[in-house]
């Protein structure tokens, strides 16, 4: 036997636990095991994760980036290069699927939200690997929001109505440079994978976006309407976006997190729904302390994360893939 099931202190159950968990059996001590035992249940693991919405392997011997990257292979899912996303966090690539999570000073919480789901390329799957655990705090936050979405609908219907139909668009103001003092401090050449403003312009019309240059050569865009709601594959609504996290933490130097969302039509969003909609969102989330070489797999279409503030040094890795279709 290689893996069996375990509980966590404060995990969820909701018919099903939250996140899954499996811990290495005694004595194992060679990655190659844990390989064949990937190969051999791989789709039993994606199932796993796509139902409970997490799953978490703890005690394995994956000793660095490199052996990270071997397990992720393993699961024959298409990557997703950081560099050809439109994440306006900063982060540097170890490898060629790996690379560090959000670069953001250790002070900053970053809140709960879909991985780029404020864009139109949103990952299927997240994978991330505690390389070293900070001294105190530094908990990544899980939120399953197919659980949050019935909340919501129950607490106030015509909101979800309104995201519903209307979707949802972000605003944000990218740097000219690399600011890394924000957690969205990505610069908009490196964000838009581009070298000057006619690239730039070009790539954000055939998106559909609208811009506007700054003065301090930074640009404020603003997204096409993007779903605010969605439906897995197994037929559960799930609250999907990053609507909690421009609400509560797109706040830095350029960006007002009053100012990051309106629906599809341009209208107001309600700072008193979002406020519900968070509180909600807290009292149903898991943060999970991290042991060094745990690898967090979870479904990005249902379930949030975010990462609480902490003390020494933290290193998370990660990897971004996609169901091959």
């Amino acid at each position: 036997m290689v893996a069996k099931n375990f509980n966590i202190d404060g995990q969820k159950n909701y018919n099903d636990v939250f996140p899954f968990s499996v811990r290495s059996c005694v004595g194992l001590d060679n990655l190659n095991f844990l390989i064949d035992w990937i190969e051999d249940h791989r789709e039993l693991i994606l199932d796993r994760t796509h139902n409970h919405g997490a799953f978490l392997l703890r005690g394995f011997p994956v000793d660095g980036e490199h052996d990270f990257e071997k397990v992720i292979k393993t699961f024959r899912l298409e990557n997703l290069s950081y560099d050809n996303t439109l994440s306006n966090a900063i982060r540097k690539n170890v490898t060629e699927r790996v690379f560090t999570a959000n670069e953001a000073p250790k002070e900053v919480k970053i809140h709960l939200h879909h991985e780029l789901a404020q864009t139109p390329m949103p990952p299927t799957h997240l994978f991330f690997y505690c390389k070293n655990k900070p001294n105190v705090g530094g908990e990544t936050p899980i939120c399953r929001s197919d659980i949050l979405f019935e909340m919501i609908k129950n607490k106030i219907p015509g909101f979800v109505r309104d995201c519903n139909k209307l979707n949802v668009k972000y605003t944000n103001i990218m740097p000219n440079k690399s600011d890394k003092y924000s957690g969205q401090g990505r610069s908009w050449c490196s964000t838009l994978a581009v070298k000057d403003r006619r690239s730039a312009e070009n790539k954000l019309r055939s998106l559909g976006y609208n811009w506007e240059w700054q003065s301090d050569d930074s640009i404020e865009v603003q997204t096409r309407p993007l779903p605010a709601i969605k439906t897995t594959k197994n037929g559960r609504k799930v609250f999907f976006n990053q609507m909690i996290a421009a609400f509560q933490g797109w706040n830095d130097k350029r960006n007002n997190p009053k100012k990051t969302i309106c629906f599809g039509d341009g209208s107001e969003i309600s700072s008193n729904h979002m406020s519900t909609v968070s509180s909600l969102a807290d009292k149903i989330t898991f943060n999970l302390s991290w042991e060094e070489k745990d690898i967090l797999i979870i479904d990005n279409t249902l379930v949030m994360h975010g990462r609480r503030p902490y003390e020494g040094k933290r290193e998370i890795l990660a990897s971004l893939a996609i169901t091959k279709a």
